[in-house]
């Protein structure tokens, strides 16, 4: 990972971010790997922020970080946290660091770009226009992120 963010870093590579992007793929996707190996994770976290600390180095920006191109890092960062969330039975050592280190990273990323990890969003309200109106508003903006009720994925047995 380290390798190919430098790549990008310097020589503007477009082959090693897409390598970049696969690897946070697969480490951020890891469910059991977690609560095997805390420490590589709480490591990996500490360099993930860092390197997009560093993002805007990269002439024009690593990559676009509205919620549009930067979706699949903000997609990734919202299922590593659901898995840690979802932890069950005896605390694994090393575990903590880990949170931390992902708080951190969810801190970073909300006051740069304001995005949100947590599943908790309004559909539907009241909204006070500016001559203090209230109308009843929905969006459906967010239906993509619900992972529950009718949007729950499923097994399909063939």
């Amino acid at each position: 990972m380290e390798v190919c963010f430098l790549m990008v870093l310097t020589l503007a590579n477009f082959s090693c971010l897409e390598e970049w992007k696969r690897v946070l793929a697969v480490v951020l996707t890891c469910e059991w790997a977690v609560w095997e190996r805390p420490r590589f994770f709480a490591a990996f976290l500490r360099v993930l922020k860092r390197q997009l600390e560093r993002g805007d180095d990269v002439e024009g920006g690593l990559f676009d970080m509205s919620d549009e191109g930067g979706g699949f890092l903000k997609g990734l960062l919202k299922r590593f946290k659901r898995t840690l969330e979802g932890k069950t039975g005896d605390a694994v050592e090393g575990v903590e660091d880990v949170e931390e280190e992902f708080e951190e990273v969810e801190k970073w990323v909300k006051e740069q770009y304001g995005w949100e990890l947590g599943d908790e969003f309004v559909r539907r309200g009241m909204l006070e226009l500016e001559d203090g109106e209230m109308v009843e508003m929905e969006t459906r903006e967010m239906e993509g992120e619900d992972e529950s009720g009718d949007y729950a994925p499923i097994i399909v047995e063939l």
